[in-house]
């Protein structure tokens, strides 16, 4: 007969396997857990490794190229001595601080330099009083449309031919334009552009009055007025956390066109001291007709042009 002291036994042997069995179930659990958290600790830490190293890389990178920028306006000196002078036309909206670094690289390269104009705000003729004055300037009536343009072709073909511009003196009176004279000898707004004088025209993805109302139908035609004479410059910037890129905005149109990318020259990096270099080269490059896109955007074939033929 099975007395209580065998079931006490049984039940002990019972509950000591099952405790056994917990402990050796939760030991398994616990070394797997462990094996896998080392496991993933050890990616991580290759994966550091492997950042820090390419971190490395690119801040050699970055300081080879800080070396390289201190001589980037020395590697252009003089050569834009023997070029048409050079007129450079922006709207207002782009930094003035890429637009000093540029004539800074243009008087180094030995560039004649005639100033800058700027293009106002007031071109944007949303008020009804600045069309009226527009149009009166022009001695034409019309819609706001018709007299920017017109007063756009007006400019871009006295300018090409030479003959400086009568619009230019009424234009910067009533506030259309700005005019910085070039340092340190003084000029005069109203004698711009005389003989074949080569042209920069500069926006940016954002300036004060909409690319496609001033910066793009003005170069498009001073390029058909003065071809081989023209080159169209912008700054931008690349991709950044949360922020897009913005780059060859302005010069989407133009790039699109090839019968304006075979008469003009374009740059897309002019924040860069690279953009700049690459503007000293192709401004040397088109009284021969060599023309190209530059930079890192949309439609650029390549960073700065080759050596001229």
């Amino acid at each position: 007969m099975v007395n209580f002291r065998f079931h006490l036994v049984s039940l002990t042997a019972v509950f000591l396997a099952l405790a056994i069995g917990i402990a050796m179930g939760a030991t398994v659990v616990d070394q797997a857990t462990v094996k896998l958290l080392r496991s993933q600790l050890d990616n991580v830490r290759k994966r550091s490794n492997d950042t820090n190293t390419q971190n490395d890389e690119l801040r050699a990178e970055v300081s080879r190229w800080r070396s390289f920028a201190n001589l980037g306006d020395e590697l252009v000196r003089g050569r834009l001595a023997n070029n048409p002078p050079v007129l450079i036309v922006a709207v207002r909206g782009v930094e003035t601080g890429v637009i000093d670094d540029l004539r800074q690289t243009l008087a180094t390269a030995g560039a004649s330099l005639q100033g800058t104009v700027w293009f106002t705000d007031k071109f944007a003729l949303t008020k009804p009083e600045d069309a009226q004055t527009l149009g009166t300037i022009l001695g034409e009536t019309g819609k706001p449309d018709t007299l920017r343009h017109d007063a756009l072709v007006a400019l871009a073909d006295g300018w090409a031919a030479g003959a400086g511009s009568a619009l230019i003196g009424p234009l910067h009176d009533d506030g259309f334009v700005d005019f910085d004279a070039p340092s340190p000898a003084p000029a005069d707004v109203t004698a711009l552009a005389t003989g074949k004088s080569q042209f920069i025209v500069v926006s940016d993805a954002s300036p004060d009055v909409a690319n496609a109302q001033v910066a793009v139908p003005f170069a498009t035609e001073l390029v058909q007025a003065a071809p081989d004479r023209v080159l169209a410059a912008e700054p931008g910037h690349d991709a950044a956390p949360k922020v897009p890129a913005e780059r060859a905005v302005f010069l989407h149109d133009l790039r699109g066109n090839s019968d304006l990318t075979s008469r003009m020259s374009s740059v897309d990096d002019l924040e860069d001291y690279r953009g700049r270099m690459a503007s000293v080269l192709a401004l040397a490059q088109l009284p021969g007709g060599r023309t190209g896109q530059y930079g890192d955007g949309p439609g650029a074939s390549q960073l700065l042009p080759g050596p001229s033929s």
